[in-house]
C-alpha cells in the first residue's frame, strides 16, 4: 500500500521482533487463527481480535502487551471524528454534512479568499475530497500533515491553504470514478473537530466520552490536543483493543448498542458508501472516514470496512459475515505496517470468518 495514513504525532519507533501470543483466547469451534498469524511471521504486533455474531472468536496479544494497555490507533481516530459528526447532527449542532465550513469560523482571517473555500463543507473534509492543497501522501504538499504540527492554529493553517488543482497529466476530476478526486488530509479532519467543538460547546474528547465512550462501557481513553487545546481528532487516540472493538460493532448494528440509537442509522450507511477511489492498485475506495476494502477470498469478494492508521492498526467491519476484528501494532512509519496487517485480515481471520460462516 502506498499510503502511510500518517498522524505521526508522537511517533515512536519500536523495535521489538515477533513474540509469542500471551493470553491467547479462542473459540472452541473456532478455526486456528492464531496458528496462521504466527506463520505469516509478524513484527512488532500488539493485539488481534475477532469477533462474529455476537461472539468473541479470537483475542491474542503479542510483544508483552496486554488487554488493559491503551494503544496509539494514530489515523484511526479520524473514524471516530466522523462518527461525532453524525452524532453531532443528531444533536442539532448542525444540519447536515452539506454545512458550509467557513461560517463557522469567522474569526480565522483568510489571507487568500477563494470561491472553492466559501462552497467548500464538511462533506469534503470528511470524504477527503475537499478543494484545498492538503495531501499527506506528497511531501511537497503545503498542506501535509507534519508541517501542521509545526504551527500553532491548525485551522488557520488548513484554511489558509491554496486551492490544489488537478495537474495536467491526470484524469480531470468528472471523468474519476465518483467524480471526485481523493486526497489524505489530516488537516481537514482536524478542522472538523475543531467545528464540532465550536457548535456544540464542549471538547470533542468531552463530547465522545458523553455520547458514545460512556454508554459503551469504555472507561479508560487518551487523546492530544494543540497549542490552542483544541483536540486533535485526526490522530493519536489511545483506546483499548478490547474497547475499539466495541466501536467496530456499534457501526455493524448500525449506530446501535443495547437498544440505543447512539450514531443515527443514515450516518452510518453514509460513512460506508463510497465517494472516491482511494488506491487504485487495491481497488479500495473512501466514504466518510471509513475505507473500503473489497477482498478475494476462495473466489469470493468480500467487502470490508476500515478505520485505519500509522503502524498498521486497523479496525475492520464485515456486513457481510457479520463480523468484526481488530489489529493493533506499534510498526509506526515503517514500510511494511500496512500490507502485514492487510495480510493479517486476508489470511488468517477472513477465510476463519467465512468457514465459520458457512458452519453455522
Amino acid at each position: 500500500m502506498k499510503i502511510q495514513l500518517f498522524c505521526t504525532a508522537c511517533c515512536m519507533l519500536a523495535v521489538s521482533s515477533f513474540a509469542k501470543a500471551t493470553q491467547p483466547a479462542e473459540s472452541r469451534n473456532a478455526p486456528h487463527i492464531a496458528s496462521r498469524i504466527a506463520g505469516l511471521k509478524p513484527q512488532q504486533l500488539s493485539s488481534v481480535l475477532v469477533m462474529q455474531h455476537n461472539r468473541l472468536l479470537h483475542e491474542s496479544y503479542y510483544n508483552g502487551a496486554g488487554a488493559d494497555d491503551l494503544h496509539d490507533i494514530r489515523s484511526a481516530s479520524k473514524s471516530l471524528t466522523g462518527l461525532m459528526f453524525g452524532r453531532a447532527i443528531a444533536d442539532g449542532y448542525f444540519q447536515s454534512e452539506q454545512d458550509k465550513v467557513l461560517p463557522l469560523f469567522s474569526n480565522t482571517r483568510l489571507l487568500s479568499p477563494a470561491p472553492e473555500k466559501t462552497g467548500m463543507t464538511f462533506f469534503d473534509l470528511l470524504s477527503m475530497t475537499n478543494p484545498l492543497e492538503c495531501d499527506d501522501m506528497n511531501e511537497l504538499s503545503e498542506g501535509q500533515e507534519e508541517k501542521m504540527y509545526l504551527t500553532k492554529d491548525w485551522v488557520s493553517f488548513f484554511l489558509n491553504l491554496p486551492v490544489r488543482a488537478n495537474p495536467p497529466w491526470e484524469t480531470p476530476i468528472a471523468q474519476q470514478p465518483y467524480g471526485r478526486d481523493f486526497a489524505y488530509c489530516t488537516a481537514g479532519i482536524s478542522v472538523t473537530a475543531a467545528a464540532i467543538e465550536i457548535a456544540s460547546g464542549k471538547k470533542l474528547a468531552d463530547y465522545t466520552k458523553e455520547a458514545l465512550f460512556q454508554p459503551l462501557g469504555i472507561t479508560q481513553s487518551q487523546w492530544l490536543f494543540n497549542a490552542m487545546g483544541i483536540t486533535q481528532g485526526g490522530g493519536g487516540v489511545r483506546i483499548k483493543p478490547k474497547d475499539l472493538l466495541k466501536i467496530g460493532q456499534l457501526v455493524l448494528n448500525q449506530g446501535n448498542w443495547q437498544g440505543k440509537q447512539l450514531i443515527p442509522k443514515d450516518w452510518i450507511d453514509k460513512s460506508l458508501q463510497s465517494y472516491s477511489e482511494a488506491m487504485p492498485e487495491m481497488n479500495a475506495s473512501y466514504g466518510l472516514t471509513w475505507w473500503r476494502f473489497p477482498f478475494q477470498i476462495n473466489g469470493k469478494t468480500v467487502d470490508s470496512f476500515a478505520a485505519a492508521g500509522n503502524g498498521g492498526n486497523y479496525l475492520f467491519i464485515v456486513p457481510k459475515l457479520n463480523a468484526t476484528a481488530v489489529v493493533t501494532a506499534t510498526a509506526y512509519n515503517t514500510p511494511y505496517m500496512h500490507q502485514q496487517t492487510q495480510a493479517i485480515f486476508a489470511k488468517a481471520i477472513l477465510p476463519a470468518l467465512m468457514q465459520q460462516d458457512q458452519a453455522n
